[in-house]
């Protein structure tokens, strides 16, 4: 069987999609609508039935969901997912709204996205493992109680 290369995907959930709430509550359920569009697309060949998917992070808005996961990433090691070079992943994004598309990131797009789960990795900290969730729903930013960096634990005035 030939070698399959990782690939990440951006999954964008629009408001005027009636998968909103299900991508709110559900995310992982969307997968097998999102690998279809990419196949559909000619984003990607699946060389097995049922190809390894992990959902890596989750955003919430009022208006919007957006989820990232890989497909066939062999390689993932949760230990090591805050080092750019981890992550390296080519990008594709499927948009589900009235309409629902699939396409492949630009460079600069690829790049935050990457550059974004590294950083979700980072926040999180030493023992946290996908998938990560923040949920900007109610207006307030997220916290990170055991991050990496110290530079974002929120500091209290008391």
């Amino acid at each position: 069987m030939p070698k399959v290369n990782p690939l990440r995907v951006l999954v964008i959930v629009s408001h005027r999609s009636s998968r909103l709430s299900k991508a709110q509550t559900n995310p992982e359920a969307l997968l097998p609508k999102a690998i279809r569009l990419l196949k559909a697309s000619h984003l990607y060949t699946p060389q097995e039935t049922h190809p390894a998917t992990r959902l890596v992070a989750m955003q919430k808005w009022r208006t919007r969901v957006f989820f990232v996961f890989d497909i066939c990433h062999t390689t993932y090691d949760a230990k090591l997912g805050h080092l750019p070079e981890q992550n390296k992943l080519p990008v594709v994004v499927v948009h589900l709204s009235k309409k629902n598309t699939a396409y492949p990131a630009n460079a600069w797009l690829s790049k935050r996205v990457n550059r974004d789960i590294a950083l979700l990795h980072n926040a999180h900290g030493f023992d946290a493992v996908p998938p990560f969730v923040e949920d900007h729903t109610f207006g307030k930013p997220p916290e990170y109680v055991n991050p990496r960096d110290i530079a974002l634990i929120k500091a209290t005035c008391v």
